[in-house]
């Protein structure tokens, strides 16, 4: 809102103060990065951003290159426009900070912020450790999980060639029954023949 954007524009100057800790400016641009912002050309973006909004225009970026403060983007409007979602995230953390420390949270300074990516990257290594006993572990289940399985296939075909076994034996038995029962069948008959006969 322009509220927030009314008090995030001298919040960036703030941040950027603090960030500079007495000295003269912010880091140096290396010549390499032609389109690199410095702090100071932060605040001036901004301020021309914040007067926009307040007007309800878009930015005059062809304008706005061609200043002295914007010289190094002359013939690079499109360069100079791709730094507004830049100087909206940097505007937003600066209205973050600055509502922290007026509601009284301290910020933290640079040795406990060390701290914290210390304590982060033993938590990282630790988790990759865990990570990797975990799918160790995992493999060692799937192998047991296979082995258990091939017993168990073993231990089924084992039984099914007994119970097959067994099956083949009780039908040659009733194989052999039939034929004893058939045949007392057959002696019978011929018997009657014989008497017949006589």
């Amino acid at each position: 809102s322009l509220a927030d954007l009314a008090e995030a524009v001298p919040a960036l100057e703030k941040m950027h103060a603090r960030m500079r800790d007495g000295k003269r400016q912010l880091g140096k641009r290396r010549s390499g990065d032609k389109f690199q912002l410095s702090s100071s050309l932060f605040h001036v973006f901004a301020h021309r951003y914040r007067a926009a909004r307040n007007a309800h225009k878009d930015v005059d970026y062809q304008r706005l290159s061609e200043t002295d403060n914007f010289k190094s983007f002359r013939g690079h409007v499109e360069e100079l426009r791709a730094k507004e979602p830049e100087l909206k995230v940097v505007l937003k953390k600066a209205l973050a900070e600055q509502r922290e420390i007026d509601a009284g949270k301290p910020m933290k300074n640079i040795e406990a912020l060390e701290k914290e990516i210390a304590m982060l990257d033993v938590q990282h290594k630790e988790d990759v450790t865990k990570c990797k006993q975990l799918e160790v572990d995992i493999e060692q289940q799937e192998e047991q999980h296979s082995l258990t399985i091939s017993k168990l296939k073993e231990s089924y075909e084992v039984e099914i060639g007994k119970l097959q076994n067994e099956l083949n034996e009780v039908k040659a038995m009733n194989s052999a029954l039939k034929e004893v029962v058939t045949g007392r069948g057959k002696s019978a008959e011929l018997g009657g023949e014989v008497n017949e006969v006589k």
